[in-house]
């Protein structure tokens, strides 16, 4: 019997239904091994204090180590992308015995929290995120904790503060760096330093300035903006606005077109 990409994926329960099914569309279409897909809602997740989240799903993938049984391997991602390169090919990378593989985001404005990690700006890119279920039960809290978190601070703030950086030795134990690749910014590289950016600055970087990345480069587009995502979902608080990067937005609305006419 072939192996299953075990993938679990972040949602609301009514806003992105459009996202979802063009992010289906291709993961099925690129895929070279079967895909098992489990949406993580609201609804299925009743009784969770979501007080400190920035979306309607930001802690469920906390949970995936707890649905999987503590066991085997499994994927995580959110609802808001387009796959374009076999996702088996991400799912069997070889996490070299470590329970996480992450897309490092070197332009996360950490504030405060900088001083903790070593960098003024950065923290690991939880938005895809491959697990060895067994090995990170001995890092995730407990799945009670979880659910009843009630700190000032969401839960996924302080997984990324008890991983680090990428410098630090502990986490060189806990995270593999996935190519960045798998997890393209809005079509820029989210591990790449804007050239002549200064990483202390409070001002961020001028979208010319980043390292953009023509389509046939990126394996997973992530539409991280909510303001430029085209489905523009109503639990975000952001005004619409035109997404800089017109090709990625013309191959979106192809792939609409083509999902709805399914």
């Amino acid at each position: 019997m072939r192996d299953t990409v075990k993938l679990f994926v972040g949602t609301s329960d009514l806003h992105d239904d459009l996202a979802q099914k063009i992010y289906l569309y291709t993961i099925h279409k690129n895929a070279t091994m079967p895909v098992e897909v489990v949406f993580l809602r609201p609804s299925d997740f009743p009784g969770w204090n979501r007080k400190t989240w920035g979306t309607p799903f930001t802690c469920y993938r906390y949970a995936v180590p707890h649905l999987m049984g503590y066991k085997g391997k499994a994927l995580y991602t959110d609802t808001d992308m387009i796959n374009f390169r076999d996702i088996a090919a991400l799912y069997n990378t070889d996490l070299e015995g470590k329970a996480f593989g992450m897309v490092w985001d070197a332009l996360q404005d950490n504030g405060k929290a900088g001083a903790h990690m070593g960098y003024p700006r950065g923290f690991w890119c939880d938005s895809v995120l491959l697990i060895d279920c067994e090995k990170a039960e001995e890092f995730v809290d407990p799945i009670d904790d979880i659910i009843n978190w009630n700190k000032n601070y969401s839960y996924k703030w302080q997984v990324m503060k008890k991983l680090g950086s990428p410098h630090k030795e502990k986490t060189k134990e806990l995270v593999h760096m996935l190519d960045a690749r798998w997890n393209v910014f809005d079509g820029t590289n989210p591990s790449a330093i804007p050239r002549g950016y200064d990483l202390w600055s409070k001002t961020p970087p001028a979208w010319e300035d980043k390292e953009n990345l023509e389509m046939d480069m990126i394996w997973q587009l992530h539409l991280t903006a909510l303001s430029y995502q085209p489905w523009h979902p109503k639990y975000t608080p952001h005004a619409k606005a035109t997404h800089p990067r017109p090709d990625l937005m013309r191959e979106w609305w192809r792939l609409a077109k083509i999902v709805n006419s399914l």
